[in-house]
């Protein structure tokens, strides 16, 4: 049986609270999303390392031509997207981006379905979206590292209209 390593834990959430601005309902997805990690992290495992998920093992993404999964996963990702801005026009630091997997990153399909996101919420009208610039269908994010698909998800998501919001009231 696998166990949570607290300190672990404890490290990303600090890392995270920073990247979430401190708005509560951003910082309440991700304690969520990592309380529902750290319980399915001690489930079923007999110490040999992780078993992929039905999800995991159904779905491939399909990456652009030329890039290995490491750095779609974690980048770098093209030169037109390393420090440009967002739909809300923040931009892209290569120092304080989040690694997927940090903050829940999924497809979004798949986190309506769990609970965690709304229909409509997906990367593609998340204000911290970067939109496609080569032609790929990847974009990339503000806060989140490697190349990122429109369709995903993560617990940072943020609507326009409320980045918006906190720019007026901050």
């Amino acid at each position: 049986m696998r166990t949570v390593d607290t300190l672990t834990l404890g490290a990303v959430l600090f890392v995270n609270m920073e990247l979430l601005a401190n708005t509560r309902r951003r910082f309440l997805r991700l304690a969520g999303a990592v309380g529902l990690g750290g319980v399915a992290g001690c489930v079923g495992s007999d110490g040999g390392g992780a078993t992929p998920t039905a999800a995991e093992d159904e779905h491939e993404e399909e990456r652009p031509e030329g890039v290995s999964e490491e750095a779609f996963e974690r980048g770098p990702v093209p030169e037109p997207y390393r420090t440009a801005r967002s739909q809300a026009g923040e931009r892209r630091r290569l120092d304080r981006l989040a690694r997927k997997e940090d903050v829940a990153f999924q497809e979004a399909e798949a986190a309506v379905e769990a609970g965690s996101a709304e229909p409509g919420e997906d990367c593609g009208s998340c204000a911290e979206y970067i939109p496609d610039r080569n032609g790929d269908g990847f974009g990339a994010c503000a806060k989140v590292e490697g190349y990122v698909d429109p369709a995903d998800w993560c617990v940072l998501w943020e609507s326009l209209e409320e980045h918006e919001a906190e720019e007026g009231n901050g």
